[in-house]
């Protein structure tokens, strides 16, 4: 972080560059077992008008790995303590309002962009709070509507742009549950922009590709 950082109640790191006033903003939520420095690998790609942050967890897990909230390996839709994830989404959501009035970001060019469990936060902290946020992107997750624990603005959901990915060789988050969540969107009546590739799990050249397009397409 540089000499401009603030508190926050996630720890972060901020691309070291020019910050001019009414920046777009992306925020990283990196996945399971990582940390803050994984997807801030990313930045490189972004223009430089961009303003990038990337988030870490606070559960730790031990040798430098963070996570969201913790998993039960053996049905990866259900979470041992919800709670964790209640907190998580509220931390990610007040940072991002500390950091977005701090820095003066444009308050119509603010997005999330998650990878693994990080996917799953992304979406479910844009849904408890869809008027502060442009788009959100969810790379190989998996977010189920149906546990979501606080009531949603279903009018307000309908301005969110959404953008989802699977890979169809995923061995952490079947492409079967990425399938899902892209289905329970489109029957909540939500437009999602979805995209398979055939990799395992990680984000390949042409899911950025696609990435960074559109979000040029929407920022205008």
């Amino acid at each position: 972080m540089s000499n401009r950082s603030i508190e926050t109640p996630l720890k972060y790191r901020m691309r070291e560059s020019i910050l001019n006033e009414n920046a777009p903003a992306i925020f990283f939520l990196h996945g399971y077992g990582s940390n803050m420095e994984d997807l801030f690998s990313l930045s490189q790609f972004f223009s430089d008008e961009w303003a990038i942050i990337s988030f870490q967890a606070s559960e730790s897990i031990g040798f430098g790995g963070y996570a969201w909230a913790e998993l039960d390996f053996n049905n990866l839709r259900q979470l041992p303590k919800p709670e964790q994830k209640v907190d998580s989404i509220n931390n990610i959501h007040n940072s991002i309002s500390a950091l977005a009035s701090k820095f003066n970001f444009d308050k119509n060019q603010i997005y999330i962009l998650g990878f693994s469990q990080g996917s799953d936060l992304a979406l479910s902290t844009g849904f408890k709070f869809p008027n502060f946020y442009k788009g959100i992107i969810s790379l190989c997750g998996y977010f189920d509507i149906k546990k979501v624990e606080y009531e949603l603005d279903h009018a307000a959901l309908k301005n969110l742009n959404i953008f989802l990915s699977s890979a169809v060789y995923d061995d952490k988050v079947p492409v079967h549950l990425g399938r899902m969540t892209n289905l329970s969107l489109k029957k909540m009546g939500l437009t999602p922009t979805y995209f398979e590739y055939n990799t395992g799990h990680t984000i390949s050249n042409e899911c950025l590709t696609n990435v960074l397009n559109w979000l040029n397409l929407i920022k205008k």
